[in-house]
Parts: C-alpha cells; sequence; structure tokens
C-alpha cells in the first residue's frame, strides 16, 4: 500500500439494485466521482445539483479545445484568423452564456 495515501481506508456495501440506480442517478446529476459523493453525504457537506451543468461544461470544453487549436496554429503561421471565424466563435461564446444565464436562473 502507498504510504503517502490520505485515505487508507475501504468500505463495501451491499445495495439492493433499486438503490444502486437511485445512487447512480444522484451521482451523475453531479460533476464529482462516486467515492466524492459519499463522503459529501457521510460528512453532511451541502452539495448543490445544477441540471444542465454537465452539458454546459462539455460545451465550454469544447469551445476551448476549439480556441487553442485555432491558437496553436495561428502562432505556427499555418492559419491565418479572418473576420468570419472570429464572428463563428463570438456566437459559440454568445450561445454558451446563454445557456448558462438559463442553468443559472434553475438555482
Amino acid at each position: 500500500m502507498y504510504m503517502g495515501r490520505k485515505r487508507n481506508n475501504s468500505l463495501g456495501i451491499w445495495l439492493t439494485q433499486q438503490e444502486l440506480e437511485s445512487l447512480k442517478t444522484r451521482i451523475s446529476k453531479t460533476n464529482i466521482n462516486q467515492s466524492a459523493y459519499i463522503r459529501k453525504c457521510i460528512l453532511e457537506k451541502d452539495m448543490t445539483v445544477i441540471p444542465g451543468i454537465r452539458d454546459l461544461i462539455i460545451e465550454i470544453k469544447r469551445i476551448g479545445n476549439n480556441l487553442n487549436q485555432i491558437t496553436r496554429s495561428v502562432n505556427e503561421g499555418s492559419l491565418t484568423i479572418i473576420r468570419d471565424d472570429l464572428k463563428d466563435i463570438k456566437e459559440d461564446l454568445k450561445k454558451v452564456w446563454e445557456q448558462l444565464a438559463i442553468t443559472l436562473k434553475k438555482i
């Protein structure tokens, strides 16, 4: 066992199929893993589940990846950004901001 590990105790539990599905459903609504979710429940920490946040995170990551690829290409000299490219990026970002506003109104 790795001695520097902060958590060195494992816990196994038995659940019915319904309990397991309920747990999986609840975890899927967050952006944390099963262990972190259970620890938060045990320690009675507040959890805020924001409906739609997972899709929004995916979209933001997609835009970030696209911007990184464009930046890399511009720096390498293999791409020249034109006004239409910037307009498309601006539209994508506008859509994300609108979705973020809608999502935040749900909480």
